[in-house]
């Protein structure tokens, strides 16, 4: 698959497939209106949005579903209207009522409204499934009248808006779903029957609906004519299952894609932009972390947080960064990725060789002691996982630390990390959304998904996650969330060695193409 579109042959199987799918004869006009993705699309294993919790699936979701409010380039930490136009919040923080837009159908015809709403809601949360949790802050759903929703939370989530804009929280035409089993009922987990429909078809009131979708070959989105938010510029968006950057770079010189989507930092470095490629940088929300356990029967000297404040500091981050990462992304302070309310950049911990040994001294290490890493083999954002695990074992050698290196099969590597059975791990973490709750909770809380894996808790650290979660106002919350980095720098639980940079490669006639950490980037926004 890799290299099927490569030479003449390339151009004219990129011209049949546009045209199949178009059905109507080769013209000028149809291919302006045509934009070619060629990306690995090999991960989008369900079209529902209830279900969906992969990276191709969020691109095409946030285009074919509505969600309530959304957030996007370029301020991340701004959440904007979308189908709702305004929102009201009770003094309590725990009761939202949402004003509909009142102009809204689906692709199908049907009225959008509430009770589209509530029942796509109670479907997420009944069906059970990965992204579930979007909605674990609800108690209760009540349609007022067709364009008023009241949510009720079980206490204050200063981050349940940034979590709406998922797109697993899309709105779906309920007329239509129930015709094909759906169902948002307590048992939805066992009794709906949908999935394999939406699948094959969208049911939403986005700018694009869902034609077909090939596995491993190819998906097709068409214009939505019922579209409330504008016509959008490209009647139609074809994604080809394309692994390989350096050939979906060949098919954007030649015409046969309008974007690649598959460029690492190595790719980038030998790039000459031009005529015929244009490229777009951004930052992701991901990032690559070393945790450590704080399990004294897994390995005492981690169990000391001097000793982990000393690795934090023996790390070479710059050479990491620029070296193995090609300059390609930035160094978060924190396991809280840049870009997010409350994150400086300029708290990032420093390479310091003679403190990290002052502190290994201290803890009673002088001259250093054993550890094992384990990592999984596959490569992380396109840097070999090989030459991190090297790169960490050589700066810790030089503080005194004998670092025995554990390569693992991806799955095996991440259940025993997930089991708690990790002595040190390196890894990576990608977002869910754009709030930094998300990450705190995660990391920070006492038995939040990560904490618990390495022990981590520190009272006061869980308390400020808490605080910042009921807390609504902005400026108050980012003070928090820097009183939680400032601890978790000086308890070292992880050590975040960088945050990757993504990039696009595009035709340059291609505009309006702005990174989003979430879903890539807003298709509706593009033209030619």
């Amino acid at each position: 698959m890799t290299r099927r579109h490569h030479g003449i042959g390339g151009v004219l199987a990129a011209m049949a497939i546009v045209l199949a799918a178009l059905g109507q004869p080769a013209q000028a006009q149809s291919r302006q209106e045509t934009l070619v993705i060629a990306r690995n699309i090999d991960d989008n294993t369900t079209n529902d949005p209830g279900r969906q919790y992969e990276f191709t699936g969020q691109m095409l979701n946030q285009s074919t579903y509505d969600t309530l409010v959304t957030v996007d380039a370029p301020d991340f930490t701004r959440v904007q209207p979308k189908l709702a136009t305004k929102w009201e919040v009770s003094k309590d923080g725990t009761v939202y009522t949402f004003t509909l837009r009142p102009d809204v159908k689906f692709a199908s015809g049907n009225a959008l409204t509430a009770a589209d709403v509530r029942f796509s809601f109670r479907r997420l949360q009944n069906l059970k499934d990965n992204p579930a949790f979007f909605l674990d802050a609800i108690k209760t759903i009540d349609v007022v009248d067709d364009h008023t929703l009241r949510v009720t939370l079980g206490g204050p989530d200063a981050s349940f808006l940034a979590a709406l804009a998922a797109p697993q929280c899309g709105v779906l035409d309920m007329k239509t779903v129930m015709a094909h089993g759906e169902t948002d009922a307590e048992d939805a987990k066992e009794k709906d029957k949908a999935t394999q429909w939406l699948n094959e078809n969208s049911a939403g009131s986005g700018p694009y609906r869902l034609i077909s979708a090939r596995k491993g070959e190819e998906i097709v989105l068409d214009r939505n004519a019922n579209y409330w938010g504008g016509k959008p510029y490209f009647a139609r968006i074809v994604f080809r299952h394309v692994t390989d950057g350096m050939t979906q770079r060949e098919m954007v010189e030649r015409g046969d894609a309008d974007i690649a989507h598959g460029f690492d930092a190595d790719l980038v470095a030998t790039l000459k932009t031009g005529p015929k490629l244009a490229l777009v940088e951004g930052l992701t929300m991901n990032f690559i972390y070393l945790a450590l356990t704080s399990k004294p029967e897994l390995s005492k000297p981690l169990s000391d947080k001097r000793v982990r404040e000393a690795i934090a500091y023996a790390i070479d981050y710059d050479g990491i960064i620029k070296g193995l990462a090609r300059g390609g992304a930035v160094q978060p302070p924190a396991n809280i990725p840049v870009g997010l309310l409350g994150v400086d950049p300029g708290m990032a911990r420093k390479h310091d060789v003679g403190r990290a040994k002052g502190l290994l001294t201290e803890a009673g290490y002088p001259n250093g002691f054993p550890l094992k890493m384990s990592y999984p083999t596959r490569p992380m954002h396109g840097i070999a996982t090989e030459a991190m695990a090297a790169k960490v074992k050589a700066d810790l050698k030089a503080v005194g630390i004998d670092l025995t290196l554990e390569p693992k099969e991806f799955t095996v590597a991440v259940t025993e990390y997930r089991e708690g059975k990790t002595h040190m791990v390196l890894v990576e973490w990608g977002p869910d959304f754009l709030d930094p709750d998300a990450w705190a909770d995660a990391f920070f809380r006492r038995g939040g998904t990560v904490a618990k894996r390495i022990a981590y808790e520190n009272p006061r650290i869980t308390e400020l996650v808490a605080a910042a979660k009921r807390e609504v106002d902005p400026d108050r919350r980012a003070t928090l969330y820097r009183e939680i980095q400032k601890i978790a720098f000086e308890d070292a639980p992880y050590v975040t060695l960088l945050q990757p940079k993504t990039y696009a490669g595009l035709n340059p006639a291609i505009k309006g193409y702005a990174i989003h950490p979430i879903w890539f980037v807003t298709l509706s926004h593009l033209s030619r």
